[in-house]
């Protein structure tokens, strides 16, 4: 009993209005809704010629530190994995069209890490956090909101993508969209009847629909083997030097840079995770992990580590100390014991969750009642940049770029911040690079 009170004083669960059950349940939902990217990580990164056991091992490992410190150090509910958007990034881009390999790509993964903690130690990011206004930040909020939104939608099959676009209307009716209406219903309704574990509850009873409806994972589990340790300290670091390989390593480190700022930004919003003028305690610690799991997942075989923006749905559940990313971490670090039990949960069945989450994330009316012209065309613009790029950091730059214009067109030019100014121009230069064609 006393360690557990030590424990909870050491998290502050007084302060934050939670508890041991809270945030268990949170960390475990965090878990559950995040957990497919220990199968579809090996799956992406082999198309570019790694190792698929090496990238599970590498995965695993640098998930479970990376989210273990997020929890003890940084003392914040965030899960950080392997992101989508870095891992697609590599092997379809970085390896097949530009034809390096995967320890060059390790290698640039790494650098981005190195501008990462530069940027991180020297109180740089933390002014760039600062320089963006609070409407903004409601936005991004927003942003955010709307692109789990998008990702529900993508998944069942109701909106269809190619690459980063929206092609057309998919399917409304089918097993899939079955699926995600009814438990965005069940989440809605728990909610409102204040059941606790609502979002568990709601993924456990989405995953028997779903195998009623003939739904399942389709993708073959991946093991360990002797190979898992044939990518570690494998990375080309003289890639630094490559004159073609310098645009690669700026991109990798915009996208995780401003993608983190976002979900950092949008998924505290309005919680006890912040203080009232909205700063985050110990931000420089939680940046600083991110960093530092770019660094360590490049040398094990793995891409950039990022926050994952389904840890919303701990949050939702409650979960507002780093005891809910220490629970996840663990659950991370099982998984190979956990794989039959995780592979009952297919995605489909967090598709509800994850809609219901971005719901939560709007702003509220009294937010609303506040918003100048200005704001509300910011937001708008960045509302469409999600849904027409699928990426949360372009998204930030539309909004800085209509946000610094109407500034100007208005002549309040002290309210500019040169900060924000240097973020858009960074912000650009990412956009440009990601999309030329070498």
């Amino acid at each position: 009993m006393k360690l557990l009170r030590k424990i909870a004083e050491y998290f502050e669960f007084a302060r934050h209005k939670t508890n041991f059950r809270i945030e268990i349940i949170a960390g475990l939902s965090t878990f559950l809704t995040l957990s497919y990217i220990f199968v579809v990580n090996p799956s992406i990164l082999s198309e570019g010629g790694f190792n698929k056991s090496a990238v599970l091992f590498a995965t695993i490992v640098t998930s479970f530190l990376a989210t273990f410190f997020m929890g003890l150090w940084a003392k914040k509910p965030f899960a950080v994995a392997p992101g989508m958007e870095m891992n697609a990034y590599v092997a379809f881009f970085v390896i097949l069209a530009l034809g390096f390999t995967w320890q060059q790509a390790l290698g640039a993964v790494f650098w981005s890490g190195i501008i990462f903690m530069i940027l991180t130690v020297t109180n740089i990011r933390t002014k760039i956090i600062q320089a963006i206004p609070d409407k903004m930040k409601s936005g991004l909020s927003l942003c955010v909101g709307v692109f789990l939104m998008l990702i529900a939608l993508r998944l069942v099959g109701i909106l269809v993508y190619e690459g980063v676009s929206i092609k057309s209307l998919g399917i409304l009716f089918s097993p899939a969209a079955y699926v995600f209406y009814f438990g965005l219903a069940l989440i809605l309704l728990l909610r409102k009847l204040k059941v606790p574990a609502a979002a568990l509850i709601t993924i456990v009873i989405s995953s028997i629909l779903a195998y009623f409806l003939g739904i399942t994972n389709t993708e073959a589990p991946v093991t360990f083997s002797k190979e898992m340790f044939s990518a570690i300290f494998k990375l080309d670091f003289s890639v630094i030097l490559n004159p073609k390989m310098l645009s690669v390593i700026l991109v990798l480190f915009i996208v995780d840079f401003y993608g983190s700022v976002a979900k950092f930004i949008g998924l505290t919003r309005n919680t006890s995770i912040v203080n009232k003028d909205g700063t985050m305690p110990q931000m420089k610690e939680a940046l600083s992990i991110d960093g530092l799991g770019t660094m360590a997942g490049a040398t094990l075989g793995t891409t950039s580590m990022v926050a994952y923006v389904e840890s919303g749905v701990g949050i939702a559940e409650g979960g507002r100390t780093g005891f809910t990313a220490i629970t996840c971490a663990i659950l991370m670090l099982l998984f190979l014991v956990l794989t039959p039990l995780v592979n009952l949960v297919p995605v489909i069945a967090t598709t509800g969750v994850l809609f219901w989450v971005g719901i939560c994330l709007f702003p509220t009316k009294d937010e609303l009642k506040n918003y100048t012209k200005l704001d509300i065309i910011t937001i708008a613009i960045m509302i469409l940049g999600v849904m027409w790029t699928f990426s949360i950091d372009r998204a930030l730059l539309f909004g800085f770029v209509i946000f610094i214009l109407g500034l100007i067109i208005t002549k309040k030019f002290k309210e500019i911040n040169p900060y924000m100014i240097i973020s858009t121009i960074l912000l650009i230069i990412g956009f440009l690079l990601s999309i030329y064609k070498f």
